[in-house]
C-alpha cells in the first residue's frame, strides 16, 4: 500500500514543481515592433507590469459591471492608412504593444460582441485602451484563488 501513495506523492511534487503553463505569448506586429499579451494571475500580472514602459499602448478586456478580467478576445490594430498592424486573439486580459507614430483604430471583439476606439500615438506615448463586456462573471474576493 506504501508505493502507490509514494508514487502519487512523487508525481504530485512533480507537478507542483512543474508550475503553471505561462500563458503570456510574445510576438511581432505587421510593422516588426514587438507586442505581449497575458495577465492572467499574479506572477503574469508582475511579469508584466515590469515591462509596461516598452509599450506604446496598453489594452484591457473586462467585463462591464464586476470589472473581471477577460481572455481570448481577438484585438485588432488598425493603421491611419486601413493597414492591419495587429490581428491576434490575446492569451489574457492585457496585451501591451509597441506602435509608430500614427492613428489607429483598436477593435476589440469577445464571443459577439465588438467594441471599437481610436487613438493617436505619439513618440515616447503611453495610452491605455479599456474596453468592456456585457458578461456576467464576478471577481473573486480579496485573497481567493481560483
Amino acid at each position: 500500500m506504501r508505493k502507490p501513495a509514494i508514487k502519487l506523492s512523487i508525481g504530485m511534487l512533480a507537478l507542483l514543481l512543474a508550475g503553471p503553463a505561462a500563458s503570456i505569448s510574445d510576438g511581432k506586429t505587421a510593422q516588426g515592433e514587438s507586442y505581449v499579451t497575458g495577465g492572467i494571475g499574479a506572477s503574469e500580472l508582475d511579469d508584466l507590469e515590469k515591462r509596461r514602459h516598452g509599450f506604446s499602448l496598453r489594452v484591457l478586456t473586462a467585463a462591464k459591471g464586476s470589472g473581471a478580467y477577460l481572455a481570448d478576445a481577438v484585438i485588432r490594430i488598425i493603421d491611419g492608412s486601413g493597414k492591419t498592424v495587429l490581428d491576434t486573439t490575446a492569451d489574457g486580459p492585457w496585451l501591451y504593444v509597441k506602435l509608430n507614430p500614427g492613428d489607429y483604430k483598436v477593435t476589440a471583439t469577445y464571443k459577439t460582441q465588438v467594441r471599437q476606439q481610436a487613438t493617436k500615438i505619439r513618440a515616447n506615448d503611453r495610452h491605455e485602451i479599456f474596453f468592456y463586456f456585457d458578461e456576467a462573471i464576478e471577481r473573486l474576493p480579496k485573497g481567493e484563488k481560483s
